[in-house]
């Protein structure tokens, strides 16, 4: 018979006539196998979600912990705890957290916990984190660096820290702490660097612009005049 004559083609008689109860039953052990399968994928995904969602709990009321015996002055006890939460923790929010706080007590402390400090951080920053965490580890870096004395690569660490920060006013602080640095370490040319970008790029910025200016002019560098509050950009 022609396809002319209106007659289904074998394929599509097939097709709509199927039996589907007829298929399952005949195979019932592969349909078995299948929704078994989806049932133990969506009891891991279940599982997984609820397991990260504990574990985030449980670090966050750690690093409470934590933070307030740093505050009460008890050092040794809130590095201890830091410590603890970010082997138990390590890959949560309040893990990354806890590894700059960790840096932080230690260069409270001084002393060997100074380069234990930047041998931290230095690790840490190679690494993917939040850009927030990442500008505090890049700040604390450039302050452990300063404190060994190395003042050029303190520098460096500041100037870091004010690109990925997600603040202004932050990347204004690290960029005159840069400039602090770079002076401290004789590279003239690069304080002023570090001055006039704070003052071209945070010029709204009142007293973070007014101490680049100060600081630029004891180095012997010229500020553009100050912004007009409410003057807009040519363009």
């Amino acid at each position: 018979m022609t396809a002319s004559s209106g007659a289904p083609l074998p394929s599509e008689s097939a097709a709509s006539g199927r039996d589907w109860g007829q298929w399952i039953k005949d195979h019932q052990r592969d349909v078995v196998v299948a929704l078994g399968a989806v049932l133990v994928v969506a009891a891991g995904v279940w599982l997984y979600v609820t397991s990260q969602a504990r574990k985030e709990t449980f670090a966050a009321q750690a690093l409470t912990k934590a933070r307030g015996d740093a505050e009460a002055g008890d050092l040794p006890l809130a590095a201890y705890d830091l410590s603890q939460l970010i082997d138990r923790y390590g890959g949560t929010k309040a893990s990354d957290e806890a590894a700059v706080m960790l840096a932080q007590v230690r260069l409270v402390e001084g002393g060997a916990q100074v380069d234990q400090a930047v041998q931290s951080l230095r690790a840490f920053v190679g690494g993917r984190h939040p850009t927030y965490v990442l500008g505090s580890a890049w700040a604390l870096l450039g302050a452990g660096l300063e404190q060994q004395k190395k003042y050029h690569d303190a520098a460096e660490a500041y100037q870091r820290a004010s690109e990925v920060s997600p603040y202004d006013f932050l990347k204004a602080q690290n960029l005159l702490d840069a400039g602090r640095a770079f002076a401290t370490a004789g590279d003239s040319a690069g304080a002023r660097k570090a001055y006039a970008d704070v003052i071209e790029k945070f010029g709204d910025l009142g007293n973070q612009a007014a101490e680049a200016r100060v600081r630029l002019g004891e180095l012997g560098g010229s500020a553009p005049a100050p912004k007009v509050p409410g003057e807009q950009k040519a363009g």
